[in-house]
């Protein structure tokens, strides 16, 4: 159990970190104790990241230094940060699918030779630390077998087995459901309780609370302030990472709803069966269930990207004829897909190019766009949605996952959808900017948009929507308005209990 009294186990001692004229980390100082949950939180951009990838060896620090039990010292590789006892498992799980389980864990150690005798002596080897992390599966199973839970839950046996004192857990539950959220942390808490350190990096308030000992708050690159987090509400704690209050995170949902947009008739695909509900100008409707419940088939489906084996899309009172997502597209119709890395954002290209992607190939003439009108696009949106850029020529893999979102929404409203569809739009993005997302959207109801949303977040959909259609098993199970909209409604139609009775 942590204590105060702890001993100081790292220390971040006036680090700094440049990229060319950005300056990414400007004389961070703070301390961990060993075996506390340590939390660092800050808006995207804050430095975080930054801050983690020095740990990790990935970056050499510009000035200051890094002290581990009160000593200096430098770590310039992975293999230097796994020396001093310091492991990190990233939000995106860097395992290997095609190698077992086994071979990813003493993937770089001295146990990684080959031959039958040595994967043998390495399924013995890692077995006791897959028990450790709560995971009975077969060592020789291979990666690609497992859930996103299941792999950072090797990942965290691979850091145990290297005799980690620290591990770093970047974003861990942002793919999770809540039972394997609550796995995950019965884990942390035995970690804790072996006296391992654990730095937390998470953009959700209540998880922060309910594991973390402590929180460090950075901002802008700069170090704001550490606290107990017993000492410091959420409220206060929201006002140290933005810098404002914000009173307004939801915004007010009594909008006027306008005639019928949208309307779903029987969708059938491979994975959803007859699902229907209408969209209105004006309004959010949510989509909620449990994951693998239908709700982003649905928004596939409507968008053609999915295989219609029956049922109908009628927009503005005619029925649509879609194909394939570009169909959809120029009947103005925009998906913001739940994987934003891999399907809403081209890393390697710049934000510029990124936001213009659609709109050039829908109004370029000879598939050029006039640069002036390409300039006043990029230029627009950059300032209207506060995209934090060094320039619109930057590569938007660059960019913290709040900016790269808020490019990807660029992309879809240069070309005026009449309905937008939101999929988990603010997962991985920070409270500031999950704020600006919330008030983008009451925006576009209000212009006249009809919106679907699907979030894993019970309080922001039903925040955000006028009615929800609760999914179960592929079927959109019940429709709630005004004041059905609870949690308490939302999860007993998504897990079927006392449904029957309640319909």
């Amino acid at each position: 159990m942590f204590k105060m009294n702890d001993p100081i186990l790292l220390e971040f001692c006036r680090v700094r970190k440049q990229f060319g004229p950005v300056i990414a980390l400007n004389d961070v100082s703070f301390s961990v104790r060993a075996g506390e949950v340590h939390c660092l939180v800050g808006e995207n951009g804050a430095g975080k990241s930054t801050l983690i990838k020095i740990l990790a060896g990935a970056y050499s620090i510009d000035g200051g230094e890094l002290r581990i039990d009160g000593k200096p010292v430098r770590i310039e590789t992975p293999a230097q940060a796994a020396a001093y006892g310091i492991s990190v498992v990233y939000q995106d799980v860097t395992n290997v699918d095609k190698l077992s389980i086994a071979d990813n864990i003493v993937l770089g150690s001295e146990n990684s030779r080959f031959g039958f005798n040595q994967k043998k002596k390495n399924y013995e080897f890692v077995r006791p630390f897959l028990q450790q992390v709560g995971l009975e599966v077969d060592p020789s199973a291979l990666m690609e077998t497992l859930s996103i839970a299941q792999k950072q839950m090797v990942m965290i046996a691979k850091a145990l087995s290297k005799n980690a004192r620290l591990i770093v857990l970047d974003e861990p539950t942002a793919m999770l459901n809540e039972q394997e959220v609550h796995t995950l942390f019965q884990i942390i808490c035995s970690l804790r309780d072996r006296g391992i350190t654990v730095v937390y990096i998470s953009h959700r308030m209540e998880e922060i609370y309910r594991i973390g000992d402590r929180v460090t708050v950075l901002k802008d690159g700069g170090y704001v302030g550490t606290w107990d987090l017993s000492s410091i509400d959420t409220q206060q704690l929201i006002v140290k990472m933005v810098g404002r209050e914000l009173h307004d995170v939801y915004p007010d949902k009594n909008r006027p709803i306008g005639k019928e947009l949208l309307r779903v008739e029987n969708l059938t695909t491979e994975k959803i069966d007859g699902v229907s509900f209408t969209l209105h100008e004006g309004e959010v409707v949510g989509l909620a269930g449990l994951v693998g419940s239908g709700r982003t088939e649905v928004l596939r489906a409507i968008f053609a990207a999915d295989k219609l084996y029956r049922g109908k899309v009628v927009l503005e009172g005619n029925e649509l004829s879609l194909s394939s997502p570009i169909d959809a597209i120029r009947h103005g119709i925009g998906l913001l897909p739940e994987e934003r890395k891999r399907q809403g954002i081209v890393n390697c290209l710049s934000v510029k190019d990124n936001i213009t992607m659609l709109y050039s190939q829908l109004h370029a003439k000879c598939g050029f766009l006039r640069k002036a009108d390409d300039d006043a696009i990029v230029r627009h949106y950059i300032d209207e949605l506060h995209i934090k850029t060094p320039s619109a020529m930057q590569a938007v893999g660059n960019l913290s996952g709040g900016n790269q979102q808020k490019v990807v929404v660029s992309k879809w409203l240069s070309i005026s959808p009449r309905i937008l569809l939101l999929d988990e739009p603010t997962q991985g993005i920070d409270v500031g900017a999950k704020a600006d997302i919330y008030q983008l959207i009451d925006r576009l109801a209000r212009e006249g948009m009809g919106v679907i949303v699907v979030s894993s977040d019970l309080i922001e959909i039903i925040n955000l929507s006028n009615r929800i259609v609760v999914m179960r098993d592929g079927q959109a199970i019940k429709t709630l308005e005004s004041d059905e909209l609870t949690e308490e409604n939302v999860m007993l139609y998504a897990m079927g209990v006392n449904a029957d009775e309640k319909a």
